[in-house]
């Protein structure tokens, strides 16, 4: 569906006119010499190339000649990736082992504070997008436009508002706003939309950190998600659904919506429906692996360990026949679930590299392939000539160990917009001393 939606989406989804910064400094021309240049088509790397940034944008790579004042960053011997995506985060979350209880406890003002630094912690680490996949108080709305008008220094965020759930269902009273029958979720996703929402979510499914859920349940019906994502479309939003029962699954996959969430129980009919309607898989591995292993010794409540651990190997399973199967992939790490820390982002790249994906194509996931499910393959993903200056250097190569993007010491700058926003601007610019 993400392909069948034209670009004007892209200003829509944004809910800008004009050109994204992540300051509010105009950036210099920029230029970086000699590095080697991550190649989408052919996924390797192409070695001495000059990537020139104008205006916020790659205006040329391999220019011919560069503009007489312009700032230049030596980059051989580095390695250049388009700027990581992550699909799937809750930054207002700390990733601590109590999450939903400590944040259900703190006040709203308290929670963007912290969330600004979650956000601050997250660009640090590479990633210049994410899809905020549900927050209290609709705060990721609040986010987004705080780091759209330069008052935080963070990725770009497409940000969900409230999930939108049965009552009782998974994220009721928190991050989720309850709904029953197609009308009624009609006028659920509506809400979040007049709200500045950029992304929609569907919970199909229960789910491990709501009390008294069983994941393998349904939510809600597959009439229901089709009225959801009827009115996401019509914005030209893009929807996610958290979906991990089968029958979840299925419903959400009928329904028309872009990415399945988690995925955790695909049989061959969801996984054959998923190739049919190209619909993306956002797995998550991260999230259970840290509840299950994390336990009830880690703070973790016992309820959601016990879940944890009852999805872990199916989730993983899961994974793997899907991308045997060919099922598209864009990469979504929960950040915000226990022990699932902000700047941490990266080892989800491993865990699908590790899973079957391997190194490019895990790296494609979190660039190019990400982009294209959440629509901005005409803005970001890729290094290309005309889209945003987004790049993360690198000081190894990650195709020989992509371990290395889960290292802050291998990450020399990360450039959003074609402005630096390397490690001391940030901690500059967040008021901490480096």
């Amino acid at each position: 569906m993400a392909e069948a939606i034209e670009s004007r989406r892209l200003a829509a989804t944004l809910g800008l006119p004009g050109q994204w910064v992540c300051m509010t400094t105009q950036p210099s021309p920029l230029l970086l010499s000699g590095g080697s240049v991550f190649n989408h088509e052919t996924r390797s790397f192409d070695a001495n190339v000059d990537v020139l940034c104008e205006e916020g944008k790659i205006s040329r790579i391999a220019p011919d000649q560069a503009p007489d004042e312009v700032s230049t960053i030596d980059c051989v011997g580095l390695y250049l990736l388009p700027g990581l995506i992550d699909c799937h985060v809750h930054l207002t979350s700390s990733g601590a082992p109590d999450a939903m209880t400590a944040a259900k406890d703190t006040p709203p003002a308290h929670r963007a504070w912290q969330s600004a630094e979650h956000a601050r912690r997250t660009l640090e680490a590479g990633f210049t997008t994410v899809r905020d996949l549900g927050a209290a108080e609709r705060l990721n709305i609040d986010m987004a436009r705080a780091v759209e008008s330069g008052l935080i220094i963070g990725p770009r965020i497409l940000a969900a508002g409230l999930g939108v759930t049965m009552t009782g269902g998974h994220g009721h009273g928190f991050i989720a706003r309850e709904a029953d029958g197609p009308d009624e979720v009609r006028k659920a996703v509506r809400e979040q939309l007049g709200a500045g929402a950029t992304a929609i979510k569907l919970f199909a499914s229960g789910g491990v950190m709501t009390p008294g859920v069983d994941p393998q349940s349904p939510s809600l019906t597959e009439d229901e998600l089709r009225a959801g994502v009827e009115e996401a479309h019509k914005a030209f939003r893009i929807v996610g659904s958290h979906a991990q029962s089968t029958e979840g699954i299925k419903n959400a996959i009928r329904a028309g919506v872009d990415s399945i969430e988690h995925g955790v129980w695909l049989d061959e009919e969801a996984i054959e429906l998923m190739c049919e309607q190209g619909t993306y898989m956002v797995a998550t591995l991260t999230a259970p692996h840290h509840i299950a292993h994390g336990g009830v010794e880690a703070g973790i409540p016992a309820y959601m360990a016990e879940k944890g651990s009852q999805v872990l190997e199916d989730h993983i399973a899961s994974f793997r026949a899907a991308v045997h199967a060919g099922v598209r992939m864009a990469m979504g790490t929960d950040q915000g679930t226990p022990l699932n820390h902000p700047g941490q982002n990266a080892q989800e790249i491993v865990r699908i590299a590790n899973n079957g994906l391997g190194p490019a194509a895990a790296i494609l996931a979190s660039t190019a392939w990400a982009a294209d499910l959440l629509g901005l393959e005409d803005a970001c993903g890729r290094l290309t000539e005309g889209l945003e200056a987004d790049i993360v250097i690198l000081n190894r190569d990650p195709l020989e160990d992509v371990t290395i993007l889960t290292q802050p010491g291998c990450i020399e700058r990360v450039i959003q917009s074609g402005i630096v926003v390397d490690r001391q601007t940030l901690n500059t610019k967040a008021g901490v001393n480096s």
